[in-house]
């Protein structure tokens, strides 16, 4: 009898975000042996951190129920997202899974702010291993640039949809391979089509703002009134305006062989 192909799903927002649970919904629609292992608290912006959260010397790793997915494995562990999955690709839960799906994320993960994200380092750590990834985000950047919009609806079904079209073809890239997708925060039937875009490091997203403003806030020795915000650069053709515009957008953060890059190529034909 064949094997089902085991997905490992992570994130960064923690074990109770709701885009975990509709990553991990999506994934068991799909027919895939799911485990799900996420940090026990919000760990957003910790890179590929290999951080722990000790108690007593000890990692704490505790089973949950998650909802409408009663035969899932799931975990809650006190450790960021790089050090889950380092010990995902290494069979710390259960086989080594045949595709590592990290996210949804709540906020884009698009130009520079990749660098920082815990949810696409989880994908990269992954990757690096031999181990397919896909690291996917909702992008909220309108609404951290309107206060006013903070607290609108959240369209995970909609994150979820372009995930479930795409997950086939994600399982068939060469092993090691890790993509980046981007999700407009808006109901389906206003969603453009999805497209493939190069991911550059020419400026970032506002999802990064918050971050300095926190480090502004705390940084009591610095003159903060003279700091500067990163950049902001919408370079035509990039993931970042292609996801502003409208559009899913998936990008290649590393691959390991043709497939990827013949996929990638094949959304835009």
């Amino acid at each position: 009898m064949r094997r089902r192909p085991h997905v490992l799903v992570t994130n960064d927002d923690g074990i109770d975000a709701p885009g975990l649970l509709a990553l991990a919904h999506t994934a068991c629609e799909q027919g895939y042996d799911v485990t799900v292992a996420a940090p026990h608290r919000q760990a957003s912006g910790c890179a590929g951190g290999l951080t722990m959260f000790l108690v007593d010397e000890r990692i704490e790793v505790s089973h949950r129920r998650l909802p409408g997915l009663p035969g899932v494995e799931a975990y809650a562990v006190a450790a960021h997202p790089g050090m889950i999955a380092l010990a995902a690709v290494l069979g710390r839960f259960g086989p080594v899974p045949d595709l590592v799906l990290s996210g949804i994320n709540e906020g884009s993960n698009l130009g520079a702010a990749v660098l920082h994200s815990g949810t696409a380092s989880a994908a990269m750590v992954a990757g690096v291993h031999g181990v397919t990834a896909l690291a996917a985000s909702l992008h909220l950047d309108f609404e951290i640039e309107q206060p006013a919009a903070v607290g609108a609806a959240r369209h995970w079904d909609t994150a979820a949809a372009v995930v479930d079209a795409i997950l086939p073809n994600i399982m068939s890239a060469d092993a090691g391979s890790v993509f980046n997708l981007n999700v407009p925060n808006l109901p389906g039937e206003q969603v453009r089509p999805l497209v493939a875009a190069p991911w550059t490091l020419a400026g970032t997203a506002p999802t990064l703002l918050p971050f300095i403003a926190a480090f502004d806030r705390h940084a009591d020795a610095l003159p903060v009134q003279d700091l500067p915000s990163p950049d902001i650069t919408i370079v035509e053709g990039s993931d970042i305006a292609h996801v502003r515009g409208g559009h899913p957008t998936l990008s290649l953060l590393r691959w390991n062989g043709d497939t990827a890059i013949e996929w990638v190529d094949s959304v835009l034909t």
